[in-house]
């Protein structure tokens, strides 16, 4: 490599120019001073980045996910389809599970991001546990928006049968006697068909009461009977409790006028009730349920049509806004914090099945008097 010539020059000129007397002795040259309280400090920095790379620590990140359409996912078997210019999407949220330090210094500095405590969202399940649970609540969840949305038409697609398990409580009365694969089909030799049913059973009994269940396998098989005490409730010691969350096992009807099916694939969670709701209305009965809009939904269903809240709002509208949404409804309670990050996009709170109806009847949706073709 040339050095500039103008450079060297410049330095022998000076050389030169020193009288012998005055040439700097290199033993007399300053040493440079060690320096240990950097170097150490250079260490920590280094060790710091390490520990912040490859350490996980016990924290969830919720990021924007996506919003999909559900057209492609709500699938018709039986009866007339209607195709419409409008859809419904359903939101998503993405869980980053593991998290290391320099994630959750992103989580804290970005509005978009959520940290949530790892014990949160597993609630004592393991990992392998909680997605399984999520799974559930998504089966429930289909079962449910078909039903809710047949019987806004008149039609009652299915008949109750029994008594899933959305979560069993860890510790609690039935914890190795009951998991999330067990329907409970009777309470001392009495029928249960619905988690209603269950929850009056067990009212009737008292703490420290030993009871009988008649379980048998979610994907069927043969039933069992499992016994057990009641606990004293936290809120009240006088009354019994058993340590589950129960829902209805719902089957299907045979021979009705208009069959659906939902695949939505390997999302997990109950958030997408109402979206899948408004989406089957949408599929078997004829117009413009959204008038024409793209429209982003999210929010639990339950059998009577009331709508939910769910978790990760602000991740939701995010992945809402930027996938180019013309409307969002969103649970009633979570709507302010929606509309703080919707920007432009509208945002509508709706707390039952008719209200959203509403909303978008408000946005030139056609939802009144909606019914299933004749002929």
């Amino acid at each position: 490599m040339s050095m500039p010539v103008g450079s060297v020059a410049g330095w022998a000129s000076m050389e030169e120019n020193l009288p012998a007397g005055d040439l700097p002795d290199s033993s007399d040259q300053p040493r440079p001073p060690s320096h240990p309280l950097r170097a150490t400090i250079v260490l920590l920095v280094v060790a710091a980045a390490l520990l912040a790379t490859f350490v996980r620590v016990p924290y969830f990140v919720f990021r924007p996910g996506s919003v999909q359409p559900l057209s492609g996912k709500v699938m018709v078997t039986t009866g007339q389809r209607f195709n419409a210019t409008g859809e419904i999407h359903f939101t998503t949220v993405r869980q980053d599970a593991t998290v290391n330090g320099w994630e959750w210094l992103e989580a804290r500095m970005k509005p978009s991001l959520t940290l949530v405590e790892e014990d949160r969202i597993l609630d004592g399940r393991s990992r392998d546990e909680n997605r399984a649970f999520n799974m559930q609540l998504m089966r429930v969840s289909k079962s449910t928006a078909v039903a809710v949305a047949l019987r806004h038409l008149g039609i009652d697609p299915f008949r109750p049968t029994g008594v899933g398990l959305a979560q069993v409580q860890v510790d609690g009365p039935s914890t190795g006697k009951l998991t999330i694969n067990d329907v409970i089909v009777s309470v001392d030799g009495v029928p249960v068909l619905e988690a209603g049913d269950l929850v009056d059973a067990i009212r009737e009994r008292s703490p420290g009461e030993m009871v009988d269940f008649e379980v048998e396998p979610v994907e069927g098989g043969e039933s069992r009977v499992v016994s057990f005490a009641l606990r004293p409730r936290p809120d009240d010691p006088t009354t019994g409790y058993m340590g589950v969350v129960p829902q209805t096992r719902w089957e299907d009807v045979e021979d009705l006028p208009v069959d659906v099916r939902v695949n939505t694939g390997n999302v997990g969670g109950n958030s997408a009730g109402l979206a899948l709701t408004l989406s089957i209305l949408d599929l078997v009965t004829p117009g413009e349920l959204t008038g024409g809009l793209q429209v982003a939904t999210t929010g639990t269903i339950d059998p009577a049509g009331v709508v939910g809240p769910i978790g990760g709002i602000v991740q939701k509208v995010v992945a809402a806004r930027d996938g180019g949404m013309d409307l969002f409804l969103v649970p009633a309670q979570e709507a302010g914090e929606a509309r703080r990050h919707a920007g432009s996009m509208t945002v509508e709170g709706v707390a039952t099945l008719e209200d959203a109806l509403e909303a978008l009847a408000r946005h030139g949706g056609r939802t009144r008097d909606l019914r299933l073709p004749t002929g």
